[in-house]
């Protein structure tokens, strides 16, 4: 791809893993479910719309917040401490370590890597050594900030910085979130109660997809 191709795909890649990023790893508001809803962002979905698990993704997402009202908000809440938010044993564990380490304990060899791939580009890590890096979330955040990296470098004609954040998002989708994400998602569309959460596995599987084949990360999610 050309210049102009890569800043399309970047920009659109930090809008997508962005949201990503924000829906999985902080609990859900009333406000930023009226702002999806009365924005119609999920129409406008930033990444190519080639796979079944994208489409399936923004239907369930865009249908739950077609229908929201406040009254919802607790048991979305609720869904969200089942799966991942909470203090009791979660249905889906959001961090690499436990479906990866041999012990699937947190705070293992993969949340050491993963630090060290933040802090090697400079990524500023939320919670350092109170929460384990290597939160979904913060893996997904990781590849909107290296977009964000790469366009700055596009626009100031740095081409070897360019080239480094690319390399850094493919490494990272082929060492880490292309190893375990299928695992979490999985256990995320079995558990969820809502549209909301199970649209989010949806579409979340559908732009690793997509991903990996547009930064040559090899190792692809299944589209199922």
């Amino acid at each position: 791809m050309d210049n102009e191709c890569w800043t399309e795909q970047l920009f659109a890649h930090q809008l997508a893993y962005s949201f990503l990023s924000k829906t999985l790893y902080e609990a859900p508001t009333s406000e930023f479910i009226c702002l999806l809803a009365e924005q119609e962002l999920l129409q406008d979905w930033p990444l190519e719309d080639d796979g079944d698990a994208t489409r399936s993704g923004l239907a369930l997402l865009q249908g739950y917040c077609d229908q929201w009202d406040e009254s919802q908000l607790a048991a979305l809440n609720e869904d969200y401490a089942r799966l991942f938010g909470g203090a009791a044993a979660l249905l889906a564990h959001p961090w690499e370590s436990v479906y990866r380490s041999q012990d699937h304990l947190v705070f293992e060899e993969q949340t050491l890597q993963v630090r060290q791939s933040f802090q090697r580009y400079g990524m500023p890590i939320p919670k350092l050594h109170i929460e384990p890096d290597d939160h979904i979330g913060l893996e997904l955040r990781f590849i909107a900030y290296l977009c964000s990296a790469g366009l700055n470098s596009l626009g100031q004609n740095q081409v070897e910085q360019f080239h480094q954040a690319q390399q850094g998002i493919q490494q990272f989708l082929r060492e880490h979130l292309l190893q375990w994400a299928n695992e979490f998602l999985d256990k995320v569309s079995e558990h969820a109660r809502t549209g909301y959460y199970r649209g989010l596995a949806s579409l979340t599987r559908g732009s690793l997809i997509y991903s990996a084949r547009v930064f040559d990360a090899v190792k692809e999610l299944p589209a199922s």
